[in-house]
């Protein structure tokens, strides 16, 4: 959760802060930098920051926390929030959970939320996104929904927060690196009540659909970008993938490619990249075969890309309707 970094000094200042505290300070506060949220304040009360587990006690006064301007270093984790007083309303893949005191709430950094919050006190743990999933597969299912923390699966895992926090000063990075693997398995019981609780079908094939074409479009300069390497970025199965994307006018990949043209097709019709190789716009956006790019680029818009740049240059094109990323000009006929 953020916060102001005065924050930390605003009240009942700490005369000698321990090692670990410092530690969890610097993180905390670099964690909040930057998010969108109404004006607040969060008090750091204890908490540990090593290489991979980072968990932390915040006293909040009321604000807003959403993804809009979360760095980009944090959208690969999760926070795992106890509700120790006061209550936070979470909502991510269209669904609001209200979480009140003594029970569990789950944000996926990675994807847009919005957490609002009153005068409250939370425990909150912070685990890598890539361990969580191993534990606790379909993710999306279990995010903004209120864990209860008085069943017996959950209680497990208050147990161990309770734990957690008591003994935050002693905690070293060996038993911290064992920590970060067995809470997301904590955690996977613990939403076993709620495991069966989905959006309807069609909503979740289309939250699919917005996480492959938000990891396509942040990896189109990597040429190795492939199904395998998108079902992996984003916890889907390489079949399922093709399933899904079988009721679109592009296969998944063919639509890859769309995304990488319309880039390529834009540079070069700027004028600021006049000095730009093609050779080299194309590299960048993931082409290694120029034969196989030039090709491509003619069929999808009937010029070859050297034409289609000297047309840009002499404001000549043979369609002036230019098509957003992925599109095709009204001139070519021919799908990719």
């Amino acid at each position: 959760m953020p916060y102001s970094p005065t924050a930390l000094r605003a009240a009942h200042p700490i005369a000698a802060p321990r090692e670990h505290l410092l530690a969890a300070q610097r993180f905390w506060d670099e964690f909040g930098q930057g998010s969108a949220r109404q004006p607040g304040q969060t008090m750091l009360l204890d908490g540990y920051a090593g290489n991979r587990l980072r968990f932390a006690t915040l006293s909040h006064t009321p604000h807003v926390f959403s993804s809009d301007h979360l760095p980009r270093e944090h959208r690969h984790a999760a926070l795992l929030v106890l509700q120790l007083e006061g209550e936070s309303r979470i909502e991510q893949h269209g669904r609001r959970g209200s979480i009140t005191p003594g029970n569990f709430g789950l944000v996926d950094l990675s994807r847009p939320f919005r957490v609002e919050t009153g005068r409250s006190l939370i425990q909150a743990a912070y685990l890598p996104l890539a361990v969580l999933r191993d534990a606790v597969p379909r993710l999306e299912q279990v995010t903004a929904m209120p864990l209860n923390g008085h069943v017996a699966a959950a209680a497990f895992l208050r147990s161990l927060f309770r734990d957690l926090f008591d003994r935050a000063e002693e905690m070293t990075e060996a038993v911290a690196d064992r920590l970060v693997e067995a809470m997301p398995h904590m955690l996977a019981a613990a939403t076993a009540m709620v495991g069966d609780v989905a959006p309807p079908p069609s909503q979740l094939r289309q939250h699919h659909k917005e996480q492959v074409r938000r990891y396509v479009r942040e990896h189109l300069a990597d040429s190795a970008l492939c199904a395998e390497m998108i079902g992996k970025g984003v916890g889907l199965s390489t079949s399922y993938l093709f399933e899904l994307f079988a009721d679109e006018d592009m296969t998944l990949m063919r639509w890859v490619r769309s995304e990488r043209l319309a880039r390529c097709r834009r540079e070069l019709a700027d004028p600021t990249l006049r000095y730009r190789s093609i050779a080299h716009i194309a590299q960048a956006w993931g082409f290694g075969d120029m034969t196989h790019f030039g090709r491509s680029f003619r069929e999808t818009y009937g010029l070859s890309p050297r034409s289609w740049r000297q047309a840009s240059r002499m404001d000549v094109h043979p369609s002036k309707e230019s098509p957003s990323d992925g599109g095709v000009s009204r001139h070519v006929a021919t799908a990719i």
